[in-house]
């Protein structure tokens, strides 16, 4: 164990640890890089943070705040209460950047700007309606509107109006405007909310930071609403959804913790009038898992700390080796070494089984899957040695000479083993068994793993409808080598994207507006030739005006992503010394195969669903452990087959099937349905169902047996069965499959038929 210890650490630090889910899917040497981008991609949207503030939609409330205030401008309390707001949220040293104003400078250096760069904002619509046959006419109308606000500088230096053409599109892309200098947006009662945008430094991320973020957060806000009871602020943010699963988890954690502690030890004192098998129980279990990550690390260059994670429920499993020598050593004359040899051929079996199921699984191509079986396979395997070697010398003698409620127990292995009372029982499962296996149904989708709590999700639909935006996203990355290449798939892709929004394959998206340099020159050539044929045209009517041609300046992505009109997409790209990426928004897309397709038709563009991604790894891993089940049963039947013979070694397959079937009954009951989890659950349940029919099998004492099985059960029940009270769905669903098939696998033990050596 020290050997494997110091390899462990040696080897740890010079190996790939992986944490993500993602990284479990099967992934080919060529896409590695686009991971690296999309994972970026993912980071900044992450470390998104947006705060909308407004007064109450009460009259009454607005008349009384406003009869309080020193100002009698409704609006100017609201933007002060902001301004305010905002100046203490800069003073997180989590912050990276802020938005919440945009001064007149601001907003006249983004119109001058757009007007100077006309061209690098032209898009095919606009294009389509210069070239139009009536475009002239509606020059004409402009000019003779007496609100249009048309001035001869307008004319002589942009006499198709494509300055004001722009400034209309892309305001109208936003559902934001600007009022007192503050971003604004309207809700559907028309209340007007003041926007925030924060963007939190890498730093944010730690649980410890986001913790600590969210509740100074927190603290504001509840000082901003105790100052002001009429005014509400609602936020949204990965970061607070990271915080309350951490918060969550923690509390969990302690108290669950705490509980189980306290029990095992009670149960374990109660039981054996001594500590020592506790902390044999917790010797052989890191035995095991430090043998065990000893070799994966000595084998494997690169680990998934997930399925390291998965691994640990083997601990389920080799926790009855220690429970059931200690049992069987309390009120023995033999020494502890005889003890240990008539237990090691059952034990031996109990191993052998597992580690033939977990042999097969070794061989799977998926490398995370057979690096899990290895783990398994180690821990199960020096846990086992750990207890025949090292625990015969601490269990010389326990000071306990006679086990607890042996007469209740014997009582209880009477009523069972009746006949009409077994086979009601052995009834009851299959009926229960049959309606699950029948009703059977999966799910995959990680979101509905964890709960998130009501508030957090009612504030981000909230802001979701301020900004005309989806909580349905998806994306497509675009890579180039080149800013120039990347821009032209942007151009091809906005092309194909504006037709799938006709055909309603997709709501809308957002992508940076910019056109490629190639693109400005021949727009603006053509700009030049409509100006030529429209002032033509307007002679006609009797208007000799002089027009300059358009000399158009090129706009380089870098200009465009740091001025203020770009700063809405800056986020959407990335460069490094490789490569240029975009990041495209999807807003409901309700053909996938579709977008899909449009994204494989342009080089270098990929589509991205973070969601989808996820639910396809949960559904690999899914299907695979349902392979495992499989074979695990297969195992069980073919070793028991060499033990005690087919008739009885399929009795035992038999009950371990309904098991999983009662298991399956209570996890529909409970209204969840199959998933990675549960299965992980059903695969620890069959290991630690073997052990009892083997060690229930194989016993002369039957009282022994029983309560040393009972004992190992209710030990597991006090570690892993009480997550069942994890407010997490995906514990509490891997809870649920366990406690009830071992609650199960225990009732029927007493019912296998005894080998003929015992």
């Amino acid at each position: 164990m020290v050997v494997a210890a110091c390899i462990s650490v040696y080897r740890l630090s010079h190996i790939t640890i992986e944490s993500s889910v993602l990284s479990l899917l099967p992934q080919s040497g060529e896409d590695s890089y686009s991971k690296a981008v999309e994972k970026e991609f993912i980071k900044r949207l992450n470390s998104q943070v947006i705060f909308a503030i407004s007064r109450g939609d009460s009259d009454s409330q607005n008349k009384a705040l406003n009869e309080n205030s020193s100002d009698t401008s409704p609006d100017k309390s609201i933007y002060e209460i902001a301004d305010s707001f905002t100046d203490e949220v800069r003073k997180s040293p989590y912050i990276e950047n802020i938005k919440s104003k945009i001064s007149d400078k601001e907003q006249l250096e983004s119109a001058a700007f757009v007007y100077k760069y006309k061209t690098a904002f032209i898009d095919e619509k606009l294009k389509h309606e210069i070239a139009s046959g009536n475009y002239p006419q509606k020059i004409l109308a402009k000019l003779y509107s007496g609100f249009s606000g048309v001035s001869s500088a307008e004319i002589k230096n942009d006499l198709l109006m494509v300055g004001r053409n722009l400034a209309t599109t892309l305001s109208s892309d936003s559902s934001i405007r600007v009022e007192n200098g503050h971003l604004v947006a309207s809700d559907d009662r028309n209340n007007k909310w003041v926007l925030i945008f924060v963007t939190l430094n890498d730093d944010s991320m730690s649980t410890a930071v986001a913790s600590d973020f969210a509740q100074a957060t927190d603290n504001l806000i509840n000082k901003i609403q105790k100052n002001y009871p009429s005014v509400s602020v609602l936020k949204k943010g990965a970061v607070f959804y990271s915080d309350y699963a951490a918060s969550t988890s923690q509390r969990e954690i302690t108290l669950l913790g705490l509980i189980t502690t306290i029990g095992i030890f009670t149960l374990i004192f109660f039981v054996y009038r001594s500590f020592i098998p506790v902390f044999l129980t917790i010797g052989s279990v890191l035995c095991g898992i430090i043998c065990a990550l000893g070799i994966t690390t000595l084998i494997y260059d690169e680990i998934n700390l997930i399925i390291i994670g998965m691994c640990l429920s083997v601990i389920g499993i080799v926790c009855d080796y220690t429970i059931y020598f200690s049992t069987l050593r309390i009120g023995q004359s033999e020494s502890s070494f005889e003890t240990i040899r008539r237990l090691v051929k059952p034990l031996s079996f109990a191993v052998i089984t597992d580690l033939c199921a977990y042999l097969i699984i070794l061989l799977s191509p998926v490398r995370a899957v057979s690096q899990m079986a290895l783990f398994c396979m180690c821990t199960i395997t020096f846990a086992c040695l750990f207890v025949i070697v090292i625990e015969p010398y601490f269990l010389k003698n326990l000071k306990r000479e006679k086990l607890p409620f042996e007469s209740f127990f014997n009582g209880y292995l009477t009523f069972i083993r009746q006949r009409k009372i077994s086979y009601s029982i052995i009834a009851i499962l299959c009926i229960c068994s049959v309606f699950a296996f029948i009703n059977l149904k999966h799910n995959d989708d990680p979101m509905s793993f964890q709960r998130m709590p009501d508030s957090l999700k009612t504030q981000e639909l909230k802001i979701n409808s301020l900004l005309n935006t989806s909580e349905n996203l998806k994306y497509i990355l675009i890579n180039a080598d080149d800013d120039e290449t990347l821009l032209e798939r942007n151009e091809k892709l906005r092309e194909k994207l504006s037709l799938a929004v006709t055909e309603g394959k997709l709501k809308n998206y957002l992508t940076a507006k910019i056109n490629s340099e190639s693109t400005q020159k021949v727009d603006c050539i053509f700009l030049n030739e409509r100006k030529t044929i429209i002032q033509n045209e307007l002679k006609k009517h009797g208007l000799n005006l002089e027009a300059s041609d358009y000399h158009c300046e090129i706009l380089k992505p870098q200009d465009f992503f740091s001025s203020s009109i770009g700063e809405l997409y800056s986020s959407l790209y990335y460069k490094n010394d490789r490569t240029s990426s975009l990041m495209v928004v999807l807003e409901d897309v309700t053909d996938t195969e579709g977008i899909k397709n449009i994204a494989s038709s342009i080089e270098g563009s990929s589509y991205l669903d973070h969601r989808g991604n996820l639910t396809e790894v949960f559904k690999m891993y899914r299907e695979i452990f349902l392979k495992v089940i499989f074979i695990f049963m297969g195992c069980i039947l073919l070793v028991s087959t060499f033990r005690v013979g087919f008739k009885r070694a399929l009795v035992g397959t038999f009950f371990s099937l309904l098991s999983i079937g009662m298991a399956l009954f209570v996890l529909q009951l409970c209204g969840y349905k199959v998933n990675l989890f549960s299965e992980l659950g059903l695969i620890v349940l069959l290991g630690i169902g073997i052990n009892y029919n083997i060690f229930m099998s194989s016993s002369k004492i039957d009282v022994t047996s029983i309560i040393a099985i009972f004992t190992a059960l209710t030990t597991t029940l006090m570690t892993i069965g009480i997550l069942i009270f994890s407010s997490v769905d995906a514990i509490k669903c891997f809870a649920i499959c366990l406690v009830t098939g071992i609650i199960c696998a225990f009732i029927l033990s007493v019912m296998m038929p005894k080998t003929e050596k015992s």
